[in-house]
């Protein structure tokens, strides 16, 4: 996902076909989703080690 992030690391809305950004750059979203995708995994190995 990283790698249809602007120069700046934002995303879009929208990604088109070819991986063009369309939309507005919506940064809370983006922001959080990126978060929440990376503290899922590393929540679900904290929980095995215990």
């Amino acid at each position: 996902m990283l790698t249809y992030a602007n120069h700046v690391g934002l995303l879009a809305e929208e990604i088109g076909p070819s991986g063009e950004q369309l939309g507005n750059f919506p940064k809370a979203v983006t922001h959080f989703s990126l978060i929440t995708a990376a503290r899922t995994p590393d929540e679900a190995l904290d929980r095995q080690r215990d």
